[in-house]
């Protein structure tokens, strides 16, 4: 019975606030049109209560925003008129989400870049350097681990399953190979895999982690599993963030420096979550059957839940 309420409460608890593969839904997009106008267009999928509106430069001159819907999404335009080429734009607020932004002079796209919570800063007046562009986008991926509850209790699952030192390296590091051979992939355009199929994927990993962990370790999947499950578990979901980006309008040098960054961030705080995880192992040697009734109970409720939620966004 107590089983069941924690189940329960888990459910309850994440359904709400759970971010799992964070997309990227919304794309600020600046036009040069003439030597002091510009346009900025701000496309959201996200309600407008969460949308941030974009901070200017104070020697510009904007005009009231022209809003516009389309299919799960909505559009604000403002016209700029400037004394000078605006040196950056802000867009203040992101949140958990974040947003592509591109720069576009007379001869098309000039640069773009991820925005996130910690870097909302779009400079305008020359692309960011490789090395602003890297560690932005490994600060984005930290977060992105630690705010998304599929790649964590994935990871959580991962180091209670395995626990000893040369199997758990050995999965940490398929997991490493999958990530680069996502970066690989996505970078080249050789591979795309449909976002919501990839989701439902991934909450069937979790499934597939709750069951080995549910079990006798005598009984558990092999060492090929092992090696198997986190690399594709690493290609899901490194795949899924890069159709995003490349959908959003994030190309070239400036896709393949944010996947690399985005992956770093990710197996930084990877280690740092398997680093806990182990040390609240020992902590509780002697409940080691409690803390994996929670694991299995918590992961596999929320996978549950995910694969009903992503099939019914399949099939609407």
């Amino acid at each position: 019975m107590l089983r069941m309420i924690f189940a329960i409460l888990m459910v309850s608890t994440l359904a709400n606030t759970a971010v799992a593969h964070g997309l990227v839904p919304m794309l600020l997009k600046v036009e040069h049109q003439a030597p002091d106008q510009f346009r900025v267009s701000l496309k959201s999928g996200v309600p407008t209560a969460q949308t941030p509106t974009p901070q200017f430069p104070n020697d510009c001159l904007a005009s009231p925003p022209r809003h516009s819907m389309e299919v799960n999404a909505h559009w604000s335009v403002w016209q700029l008129r400037c004394s000078d080429t605006p040196y950056a734009i802000r867009l203040p607020g992101l949140g958990e989400f974040q947003a592509v932004a591109q720069y576009h002079d007379a001869e098309g796209l000039k640069h773009s870049a991820l925005l996130t919570r910690q870097s909302d800063n779009f400079i305008l007046t020359n692309a960011p350097s490789s090395f602003n562009t890297l560690s932005s986008a490994t600060r984005s991926g930290v977060a992105h681990m630690l705010a998304g509850w599929d790649h964590l209790l994935f990871v959580i699952g991962l180091t209670l399953w395995l626990r000893r030192g040369k199997p758990l390296l050995v999965a940490i590091t398929s997991f490493t190979l999958g990530h680069s051979l996502t970066l690989a992939l996505a970078t080249t355009g050789l591979l795309s895999v449909p976002i919501s199929l990839a989701e439902l994927a991934i909450a069937a990993s979790l499934l597939f982690m709750a069951v080995q962990l549910c079990r006798p370790a005598a009984q558990r999947a092999g060492t090929a599993v092992v090696i198997a499950a986190p690399l594709l578990f690493g290609l899901l979901h490194g795949l899924g963030f890069a159709n995003v980006l490349n959908t959003q309008g994030l190309h070239g040098g400036d896709l393949a420096l944010t996947l690399l960054g985005f992956n770093l961030g990710l197996e930084l705080a990877q280690l740092f979550v398997v680093g806990g995880v182990l040390l609240v192992a020992l902590l509780m040697q002697r409940q080691a059957h409690r803390l994996q009734t929670a694991a299995v109970y918590g992961i596999g409720s929320m996978a549950i839940f995910w694969m009903w939620e992503r099939a019914l966004l399949l099939t609407v």
